[in-house]
């Protein structure tokens, strides 16, 4: 029974503490094992690494035995005279595979700073990303519009752009591991499709014009100015992001960085300023609230064309005869959304998608009323529109190729 017990340590623990220690390369950064900190996540390492030693010690013990022995008495004998290795093998063996290294994902997390999901390389991260730029293509291809993330998804996707940051290109991830918490849930939250309502803003002063560079404009075509890109981003991203307007979560989205307290009141006093030399009756207040919490209210008389378009395109739907209108709001579209920036946070939590196919459903069902009717200048406002935002649109050219020869017989 003793000797099964020594050979299931000899064969077990070596095999386990190796898998625990393949498995940590994708969890664990050895960085951590030079700082001045030892965790219970590196103690349990170190035991792993000295499983495998050992083993390898004793196996390279009794293989120098059984060269070196004659008779099988001195090999018995010499083995009695190799207990400590065995013992302490089996020490650091309990030790060591009392707790595996997924078990602590959330110390290894929590030295970081980053959610307990969040055990990422840096450059698993970046392939992380990489992968849900991908998703968002091919929902673009597919026409499916993604559900907008919730904070805590948003939040987590943050943590994964700032830990991306720090990928070397040496450093070089083959395969995402999709088993790992943090790729399952962001790229669940990626695949899951919109159920979300807009609410009309009532009594629209200024819309944020979203389809290429953004811009705000009033009904009358008067163009803010802001000092600072910041205040037009942040101004974006609260007229896109109604249900969660707080300061957290601007900062979380916008600033891959901690950006001080300081900084952020200047950019939402740009914002502030910049909107109310538009309108000089109303106050700045009115526009953005001044609030002493993390609410960062946006005034109702603030809207995009983004939305102006949904609700044209609902009412089409209801009723075609309301095809003038979306006529209207499809000529608006310049370009492709956000053309000439860098909003990643856009890119990657999918305002970008649901942007493009928006105005591609809104185009390609103008464009078949358009063809039912024989109505040309309707046709060509509804080619014009999607093949801005979506160049060389196999769809839109088929509904137009159709039409001429429709046109011709």
């Amino acid at each position: 029974m003793r000797r099964l017990i020594v050979y299931g340590v000899f064969l077990i623990a070596p095999i386990f503490s190796a898998l625990q220690l393949i498995q940590a390369r994708n969890v664990f950064q050895l960085g951590h094992l030079i700082d001045n900190d030892i965790t219970e996540v590196e103690l349990i390492l170190i035991c792993h690494f000295l499983v495998c030693a050992i083993s390898l010690w004793v196996m390279v013990e009794l293989l120098l035995i059984l060269w070196a022995a004659r008779d099988t008495t001195a090999v018995v004998k010499k083995h009695q005279h190799r207990r400590l290795p065995v013992f302490l093998l089996g020490g650091l063996a309990l030790l060591g595979h009392s707790q595996s290294i997924s078990d602590n994902r959330v110390e290894i997390s929590e030295e970081a700073g980053l959610p307990v999901e969040l055990a990422l390389t840096p450059a698993m991260a970046a392939m992380l990303l990489r992968d849900i730029l991908q998703r968002r293509r091919d929902q673009v291809r597919r026409h499916a519009a993604p559900d907008v993330l919730r904070e805590d998804e948003a939040v987590l996707l943050s943590k994964v752009q700032r830990l991306a940051a720090d990928a070397s290109f040496v450093n070089v991830v083959e395969e995402l591991d999709h088993s790992l918490p943090i790729v399952k849930e962001l790229t669940d939250a990626v695949e899951r499709i919109e159920d979300r309502q807009f609410c009309e803003s009532r009594n629209p002063l200024f819309i944020v014009r979203l389809y290429g560079y953004p811009e705000v404009r009033t009904g009358y075509g008067q163009r803010a100015s802001f000092r600072k890109k910041r205040a037009l981003e942040l101004l974006v991203w609260l007229a896109l992001n109604r249900d969660r307007p707080r300061r957290s979560a601007a900062r979380t989205a916008l600033w891959q960085i901690d950006v001080s307290d300081a900084t952020f009141s200047t950019v939402v006093s740009d914002m502030r300023r910049g909107l109310s030399d538009l309108d000089s009756s109303m106050n700045r207040g009115d526009i953005l609230p001044t609030t002493y919490s993390d609410e960062l209210l946006l005034s109702d008389h603030i809207t995009t064309d983004y939305e102006l378009l949904r609700h044209s395109l609902a009412r089409f739907r209801e009723d075609c005869s309301q095809h003038h209108e979306l006529a209207q709001q499809l000529a608006e579209i310049r370009d492709v959304p956000f053309s000439g920036t860098s909003y990643e946070w856009a890119d990657l939590d999918g305002t970008t998608t649901r942007l493009i196919i928006t105005a591609m459903q809104a185009s390609q069902e103008l464009a078949e009323y358009a063809k039912s009717v024989s109505d040309v200048d309707l046709m060509m406002v509804a080619v014009a529109a999607g093949l801005r935002v979506m160049p060389g649109s196999e769809d839109l050219l088929e509904i137009q190729q159709s039409f001429i020869a429709q046109l011709k017989n």
